[in-house]
This record gives C-alpha cells, sequence and structure tokens, in this order.
C-alpha cells in the first residue's frame, strides 16, 4: 500500500513539474499568437518592397532560374505558378488578410494553417534571400497549429462567450505540443551555441569585433560600436555565456525563468539597434513569449482590466460578425484518440528534429552526405566564425550617350569600399541575395541582377543603358586594418542579353 502511494506521489511529482516546465499559459499564447500575426504581416510589407525584383520572372531569380537552383523545393510554391507580377499582388494580398486573421484570432486554427501554407511557397520561391529568422519563423507557425492560440483574447474566444461555451478551466496548456515549442527554441539556441564553440574567433572574443567591423552589416547604433573592442569583447562573452544558459528556459521557472527571458529579450534588442539582419531579432523576440512566467501575465490582465481597452474592445468587436464553426463536433471517442495520435506525431516530429540538427552538426550520420547543409537551416548566423570579408557590387556600365558610369550608384566606376551600403544592398534581403550569388557563383542570378539594373536605369535617365558588367569586390576585413580590395567580373553584356529569358544559372 505504501508503495503505491510513493510510486503515485512520485508520478504526480513528475506530472506538475512537466507541466510547470513544459506548459504555457493561454494567455501567453494569445500574446504569441497576436505577435506571430503581427510580424506575418510585417513580413509581408517588407518583402513587397522588393515583390517585383525578388518573386516575378521579371526579376532576379526567375522561374526557369528557381526550378534549376532548386528543382524540389520550387514546386512547393504556389507563388511559383506564374511570374507575373499581378499573381504576386494577389497572393501578397491573400497572405496579408489570412495574417490579420490570426492576429485578431478568428478562425485561428483555420487562419493560421493558410499563413503556414502561403509562408511555406512564398520562402520556396526565393531561397536565395532567406536567413535563419525565416526559418525559425515557419517553425513557430508550425507548433502554433497544434495549440489552441485562440482561446484566450480572440474573436473566438469572444464568439465562444456569446453563445454561452465556457472557455477552458486550465489557465495552462500542457501538452506535447507545448513541450515542442518551447524546446524548439532551446534548440535553436544550444545548436546555435555547439555552431560558435565549433570556430576559433568566438572563443578567442573577436567575433563580434569582426561582425561589427563590416560596415556592410551594421546599421542604428552599431557603427558608434565598431572599433570599441572592450565592450564588444564583453558582448561577445556575455553572447556565449547566455547561449550556453538556455537549457534553463526551460528547467527552471517563476522569477529566474523571466529573468533568463528577459535577458535573452535584451540580447535581441541589442541585435536588432546594431546589426541589420531583417527580422531575425522580431521573430526570436516572438519566440520568447511562450516562455514567459504566468505571474507577468497576471499582472499585463490586472492592468488591462483597468484600463478602457476591454470597454473600447467590446464596443468593436459587438460590429464584427460572430465566427461560426466550420467543422463538425467529433464524437468524444474520436477527440480522443486524435488527441493520443497527435502526441505520438509530435513526439516522431521532435526526435526528428533532434536528429537533423545534429547531422546539421556532424554529430550523426543520416545516411545522406551531402544533403544536410548547416548553413541552410539557420541556426549557425555568424558561426562557426562570422564572415570576415566586405562584399559589394559593382556594375560598369556604357550609356548610349558614351558615357560610363557605375548603374549601381549613377556616379563613376569605383573600386574603392563604398562610404555607404545602401545603394549596393538596400535592405537586409538584397545582401543575403547577392551575397549568396557571390558564393555560389550564381551567374545566372547575377545576369538578372544586371537586367534589373538596366530596366531600373533606363526607366529614370534619358540615355539608357547599352552595355553593362557585374562585378564582384572583395576586401578582408582585419582588425589592425583593411587588406587591400579585389574584384571579379561575374558577366558581362548588353542590356538586351541581361533582359533575355534564360533558365541557366551557369
Amino acid at each position: 500500500m505504501r508503495y503505491r502511494q510513493r510510486t503515485a506521489t512520485a508520478v504526480a511529482r513528475l506530472r506538475s513539474g512537466f507541466a510547470a516546465r513544459f506548459g504555457v499559459d493561454r494567455r501567453g499564447l494569445a500574446v504569441f499568437r497576436i505577435a506571430l500575426g503581427a510580424l506575418l504581416c510585417l513580413d509581408l510589407l517588407l518583402r513587397a518592397r522588393s515583390l517585383s525584383a525578388f518573386y516575378t520572372d521579371a526579376g532576379v531569380l526567375p522561374r526557369g532560374t528557381l526550378h534549376a537552383l532548386y528543382p524540389t523545393l520550387s514546386r512547393l510554391s504556389i507563388h511559383a505558378i506564374s511570374g507575373a507580377l499581378w499573381v504576386e499582388v494577389a497572393l501578397f494580398a491573400l497572405a496579408a488578410a489570412f495574417a490579420l486573421a490570426v492576429l485578431l484570432g478568428y478562425h485561428t486554427r483555420l487562419a493560421l494553417l493558410c499563413s503556414f501554407a502561403l509562408l511555406v511557397s512564398l520562402h520556396a520561391r526565393n531561397p536565395l534571400v532567406l536567413n535563419g529568422g525565416d526559418s525559425l519563423l515557419r517553425r513557430l507557425a508550425f507548433w502554433g497549429l497544434l495549440l489552441p492560440l485562440g482561446s484566450r483574447w480572440s474573436l473566438d474566444a469572444l464568439a465562444r462567450a456569446r453563445e454561452g461555451i465556457r472557455a477552458a478551466r486550465r489557465t495552462r496548456v500542457v501538452t506535447a505540443a507545448s513541450a515542442a515549442l518551447l524546446l524548439q527554441v532551446v534548440l535553436v539556441y544550444g545548436v546555435t551555441a555547439l555552431f560558435k564553440h565549433q570556430g576559433t574567433l568566438w572563443g578567442r572574443g573577436l567575433a563580434v569585433r569582426y561582425v561589427f567591423d563590416l560596415r556592410e552589416f551594421t546599421v542604428f547604433l552599431g557603427p558608434v560600436l565598431a572599433g570599441h573592442a572592450l565592450p564588444l569583447t564583453v558582448a561577445n562573452e556575455a553572447w556565449l555565456a547566455l547561449l550556453a544558459c538556455a537549457p534553463l528556459l526551460v528547467l527552471t521557472t517563476g522569477r529566474i525563468r523571466a529573468a533568463f527571458v528577459g535577458a535573452f529579450a535584451l540580447a535581441h534588442v541589442g541585435l536588432l539597434c546594431t546589426i541589420g539582419v531583417g527580422i531575425f531579432p522580431l521573430v526570436d523576440l516572438v519566440a520568447l513569449l511562450p516562455f514567459v512566467p504566468s505571474f507577468v501575465w497576471d499582472g499585463a490582465e490586472r492592468r488591462l482590466d483597468r484600463s478602457r481597452l476591454p470597454t473600447a474592445t467590446g464596443a468593436l468587436t459587438d460590429r464584427l460578425p460572430t465566427p461560426r464553426p466550420i467543422a463538425p463536433t467529433l464524437p468524444a471517442g474520436t477527440t480522443r484518440a486524435a488527441r493520443h495520435g497527435l502526441t505520438v506525431v509530435v513526439c516522431v516530429l521532435l526526435v526528428a528534429m533532434c536528429a537533423w540538427n545534429a547531422a546539421s552538426l556532424g554529430y550523426v550520420d543520416l545516411g545522406t552526405e551531402g544533403s544536410v547543409d548547416p548553413g541552410q537551416y539557420g541556426w549557425n548566423m555568424f558561426a562557426p566564425d562570422p564572415v570576415t570579408t566586405e562584399v559589394w557590387y559593382v556594375a560598369p556600365a556604357e550609356t548610349t550617350g558614351g558615357d560610363h558610369v557605375d548603374a549601381i550608384t549613377g556616379e563613376a566606376v569605383s573600386w574603392a569600399p563604398p562610404p555607404s551600403f545602401e545603394r549596393q544592398y538596400p535592405t537586409a534581403r538584397w545582401r543575403k541575395l547577392l551575397r549568396n550569388a557571390h558564393k555560389r557563383n550564381l551567374i545566372g542570378v547575377q545576369r538578372a541582377y544586371a537586367g534589373s539594373l538596366c530596366t531600373r536605369w533606363n526607366a529614370t535617365h534619358a540615355d539608357g543603358l547599352e552595355r553593362i558588367a557585374v562585378a564582384v569586390a572583395v576586401q578582408r576585413a582585419r582588425l589592425d586594418g583593411p587588406e587591400p580590395v579585389t574584384h571579379d567580373v561575374r558577366w558581362q553584356g548588353t542590356c538586351t542579353a541581361a533582359n533575355a529569358p534564360s533558365a541557366s544559372v551557369a
């Protein structure tokens, strides 16, 4: 009898400990949903600035080149069904509508499923502009599909309240999917730490100094900190130490966990203010929301109840249509079986995710030599060591009037490092694409880039471009001073040839 009691007590403690560490507060899931929807909208808005250049046949990656570079991945893209601009605009608008529905919590699961499908499609249309933030965003959306993101602070929850359906009594969601969401984030930090320890510069305290020495990456406060060895060395060591503590995000609870969440959030805000890597820091900030302990949401809810926001929100939602269930209610036995089946699937996916990341680190052989590329999955930003070269493009061109100019800057051709990289890389995604084209020697992409430069120039100048070349300039950085600039002409020809359709990537 005592043995049974002790066993029951031990099992109860294990369950309680698991719930405390791998459960997620429903209000945290609600804020996670709102932030995820807002981030999807922001991502679409930022991408729309280069919609034609990145996602149409008139841009830098026509569908012929896409299919040649990524024959399997390109089949997953709905965006690749047409190279016309109006089709891409329609798909962007549709994705924005679903993202807004996710933000509001209107038919949350269906809206997130459609958003996830369109996100995967968009990423498959141009993998050359992706970074680790995009990879993590896909995973957050996927795990969110398996969680009740609309159970609090949503139009779905308001609709259930109007119909007299009680909200779930349990404040915390404790499932295999909640554990998977948290472990996914911890795994990202853990794999990042292991990648960095495979290099040499991080251990010597020099990696962050090299990153800030590259002017094409630094933004806002970055140029101010560049060259200051002490704070950058401290940042290097602090980030390595914080990554090593990543497992404590799930092993701790309460205020200690809140402190670790705050430390990681502060690091990502610092990255956002100094290094231009697109939405990467914002995705990381959203990923930390499910870790926030319940006492934080208790305080936030008390302040929210004292504000005028609930009254204003109620007045607004009274005018909105009530969401109606789309799928029929399943019998209780079927629901239980589906829940158990889903748990098994999530556990299998977790094991597969761990194995795949172990293979990318070289710890496990999956029998797929050459197919697991660490750089493709995004957890190795600036690792094992950061890049130590600045890369920029120069486009010597001749106009119909006989003038010789750089088609990128509109000025005389110069191989010296530019005073600013804004014209070479208008956005972080342009930098990612052109660096990938340089690293992989994608002549087809660089030729299409020449065509886009011709189109842009001819639309704004009386003397159009007749001939153009695309060259890559490289300068290796050293902390005691830069080395000479080298350059290599990758493609040259007429603007007519640059704009001609081609499926070639060589």
